[in-house]
């Protein structure tokens, strides 16, 4: 399978300490970047430069340009995720995993982490949102999921020629999901882990973000919208 690692960046606060992870931790995997014009040059195997736009834009951006090179799947990572070593490796795993056993159509597969949905994050529980210091037993299993966040995700060109990311910073990822699931695509979650830091790819002001991304649902995915944020108003 070839597979690379894309990543779109505007502020790139978390950004070198990122690709220094991927350097260390997947050092054969191309990495393409998604920065601003005036952005730093990055010592990754492609750096595109553009305006800013919004999380969705600048995602599908990159993720063409690295299936125009070729490649059978990407890997999309936030600019605020840290690698461990088995990260990629486990997560590539998973998806052979899932091609045999399940075939087409996949979706998403996703790693864990520490900030994101609750039975996304590591050592939470679900049900009674307690810390854990050990292992819930699904943190081992490959687990079936209706919405996932591609904080570190896979996915393939077959998935990706379906559907692409909606022009938003949040609520890209649920549309995405939900997209996908209608045309008969199952996400899942993967046994692979990153550390990530959190908020720092789109803004800490949630409130803000959902108020910016509801026009578009309303008027691209009024269904979605109904069922997230109830009837207009």
């Amino acid at each position: 399978m070839k597979v690379a690692i894309v990543v779109a960046s505007v502020s790139g606060k978390c950004l070198p300490v990122m690709l220094a992870s991927c350097r260390e931790y997947a050092p054969a995997v191309k990495v393409y970047l998604r920065t601003p014009f005036n952005a730093p040059r990055y010592d990754v195997y492609k750096q595109v430069r553009g305006a800013a736009n919004n999380f969705g834009a600048d995602y599908n951006e990159i993720i063409d340009i690295a299936f125009a090179d070729g490649y059978d799947g990407v890997v999309v990572a936030n600019d605020d995720v840290v690698l461990t070593p088995t990260s990629y490796y486990d997560l590539l795993d998973d998806v052979v995993t899932l091609q045999h056993e399940v075939g087409e159509p996949i979706g998403w597969v996703v790693s864990r982490c520490d900030a994101a949905r609750p039975m996304q994050n590591i050592r939470s529980n679900p049900f009674k949102q307690e810390l854990q210091y050990f292992k819930f037993p699904w943190e081992e299993c490959i687990c079936p999921m209706e919405v996932v966040s591609p904080i570190f995700g896979y996915i393939s060109r077959q998935a990706w020629a379906v559907a692409k990311f909606p022009p938003l910073n949040w609520y890209s990822d649920d549309v995405h999901c939900r997209d996908l699931a209608a045309a008969g695509y199952e996400n899942f979650l993967s046994r692979s882990y990153v550390h990530h830091v959190g908020s720092q790819s789109t803004g800490m002001d949630g409130e803000a973000l959902t108020l910016a991304a509801v026009p578009w649902i309303r008027e691209n995915r009024p269904e979605y919208a109904l069922e997230w944020f109830g009837a207009q108003q």
